[in-house]
């Protein structure tokens, strides 16, 4: 499986299966096929798509998910399989008996590598960045002091400039930021469900009205890969969400990262990050084997 995602962005598409294939056809004239065996996500962006059931059905028996985007880019609704791996179970009770201190030591791995990695953005654009990787130095079990947040303070302004406000629902900059973490976000629930885990069971993030607080737990450490690649389309004057600037931004699920198993795509990471959280729960030793980003793209 070749882990792409695919976006369906051109309206009046009609999106159903072919011998294996997915394919979108505009009217009666094919405009694609891509082998469904190869996919790992599907976004559908345009708001004129018609796509049959079994789609849905033949996506989800590959532990694949289907996302379904409003006007604004950010994702309505989230088809994902219902559990079928063999371990699912047993996965879903050492979620439940993991001690608190347990996942506070986890969550306090991945506030360190979200920080380092914003320090490495800031880096490799030229901008200081060595009080981030200080703060990254002091970030206490679950937190506790919240340096998440305070270097999230200084990390956005010295990116995008002291008039800039992070806003989930705004335009231009905020519009680009909010679909790459959609794209990304997406991929991180789909390798949770191939790896057996309940998402709604998160180490750190908790609302009762989000069933994906684990994959918000762990998607935190991917975010400053998409906020590098936006960066670069700011410096090009590219703020707007134009179809090619989508193309671009589902490029950043590709980056190169620096796992036990050697250069990896980003999205491909996230399968074996979910397996050291489970290996870590096995053996309760909050021990996660993170990748490292290199700052480069496929």
């Amino acid at each position: 499986m070749l882990n792409k995602i695919l976006e369906i962005s051109e309206e009046n598409r009609y999106v159903s299966l072919y011998r294996g294939f997915i394919e979108i056809k505009h009217k009666s004239e094919v405009v694609g096929r891509v082998p469904i065996d190869d996919i790992c996500v599907l976004i559908l962006s345009a708001q004129s798509v018609t796509f049959s059931k079994n789609i849905i059905n033949a996506l989800a028996e590959r532990n694949c998910i289907t996302v379904l985007c409003g006007k604004n880019y950010i994702p309505q609704s989230i088809v994902m399989p219902v559990a079928n791996h063999y371990l699912y179970t047993k996965n879903i009770k050492n979620q439940i008996d993991s001690s608190l201190p347990f996942k506070k030591k986890i969550w306090q791995q991945l506030v360190i590598k979200k920080i380092q990695n914003q320090a490495f953005v800031l880096k490799s654009y030229g901008k200081e960045y060595r009080d981030l990787e200080n703060i990254a130095n002091t970030v206490k079990s679950g937190d506790s002091d919240n340096r998440e947040a305070y270097a999230a303070k200084i990390y956005w302004k010295r990116l995008f400039g002291k008039d800039f406000v992070r806003d989930k629902n705004g335009d231009g900059i905020n519009a680009q930021l909010n679909y790459g973490y959609a794209i990304m976000r997406a991929a991180m629930i789909r390798a949770l469900c191939a790896g057996g885990l309940q998402t709604a069971l998160g180490v750190n993030h908790n609302n009762n009205l989000n069933q994906f607080c684990l994959a918000d737990d762990f998607f935190e450490i991917y975010r400053p890969i998409v906020d590098f690649a936006v960066y670069e389309l700011w410096q090009n004057n590219e703020t707007q969400m134009l179809p090619e600037t989508k193309r671009k931004l589902v490029n950043v699920s590709k980056a190169t990262v620096i796992t036990e198993k050697g250069n990896t795509p980003a999205v491909q990471s996230m399968h074996y990050l979910c397996n050291s959280y489970i290996q870590a729960m096995e053996s309760k030793k909050p021990e996660l084997a993170l990748p490292m980003w290199t700052g480069e793209f496929e």
